[in-house]
């Protein structure tokens, strides 16, 4: 199912901007939230009518005694950044051997913002209390038989109109390789976004929820840390090409990238792989408390650095692929 509307963009941003009083800490239930500790969590301000939007990628770590740390990396579209190289080089698995990019900062762990607070939990709502005055309401949910959590935006006071994310016990080290994702049925993970774009020089958010993701069978590359895939539409012959790669050439984390290109941007550039406005999706690995696969929480940074019409060509929003 795929769904347009610009207006319930706007309707969930007036929603989720609501402010509503933290609830008391004396209240907290105890544990962890539906006893998980590390979440994976994309949030973004996505307003059709604005220019300035902004996603923001994320590690959260609950501890049992009411404490929080996240991790994450932002883009915006005021703030215009280019495309970077993952160092990964995938090769034999989509007949375009390229080295994969993603959106810059994401390579790099050091580009990552460390925020502490407090949590509390009570009758299925998280709420956490940043230290710099911030706050998050998220309404949690247990998945897959208690082995993972979910968890969806209810409210906060940064700007965020959509947010998801998913929660185990698997350490952020615990990495999943690209062969056991290969072997896994694509057709049965679920694909979710809403991605700010225009049309015709007209913005709206894409939405679409329900439906898996365009690729529904992935080829483990040469170098077995990628994957790749290749599809066209009937009666088209230009490919797009698809990747996903770790977001560095270091293994010990869950961060991968998705990226993805039509063959016929490249051929008319006289390039093998694309150097101008491709998809670029950094995501993380959901892995659930006995270390199974169930797909990824990310975002895209595709913003424009090729063309004139400027924020106009972004792609920008948080996606979900999830069984």
């Amino acid at each position: 199912m795929r769904v347009t509307s610009a207006a319930a963009a706007v309707l969930a941003a007036a929603v989720l901007l609501v402010a509503r009083p933290a609830p008391h800490s004396s209240a907290r239930e105890e544990g962890t939230p539906l006893g998980k500790s590390n979440f994976a969590v994309a949030l973004g301000g996505l307003d059709p009518a604005s220019r300035d939007n902004w996603v923001r990628l994320g590690e959260y770590t609950f501890t049992a005694d009411g404490d929080v740390l996240e991790v994450h990396w932002t883009w915006r579209q005021p703030v215009r950044v280019r495309r970077a190289s993952t160092g990964n080089r995938a090769w034999g698995c989509t007949g375009r051997d390229c080295t994969v990019l993603t959106a810059s900062g994401w390579q790099s762990a050091g580009a990552a913002r460390a925020l502490t607070g407090e949590y509390s939990v009570r009758d299925g709502e998280l709420h956490i209390a940043w230290d710099d005055g911030h706050w998050e309401d998220w309404t949690l949910t247990s998945l897959a038989g208690g082995e993972l959590a979910d968890v969806e935006l209810a409210a906060n006071d940064l700007g965020a109109t959509h947010g998801f994310g998913n929660g185990s016990n698997a350490p952020w080290t615990a990495r999943v390789p690209a062969a056991t994702i290969a072997a896994a049925d694509q057709a049965a993970f679920v694909h979710r976004y809403y991605l700010w774009k225009t049309r015709s020089g007209s913005p709206y958010i894409d939405h679409g929820d329900g439906s898996p993701f365009w690729v529904t069978r992935w080829k483990l590359c040469a170098d077995g840390r990628c994957l790749g895939a290749r599809t066209h539409r009937e009666r088209d012959p230009a490919h797009t090409v698809y990747y996903i790669a770790p977001a560095n050439t270091a293994s010990a984390h869950r961060r991968d990238t998705l990226w993805h290109w039509r063959t016929t941007l490249a051929d008319g550039r006289k390039e093998t792989c694309y150097t101008g406005n491709s998809h670029v999706k950094p995501m993380i690995q959901v892995v659930d408390d006995d270390g199974g696969f169930h797909g990824w929480v990310g975002v895209e940074a595709s913003l424009n650095q090729t063309t004139p019409e400027g924020r106009n060509a972004d792609d920008i929003g948080i996606f979900r692929i999830l069984r």
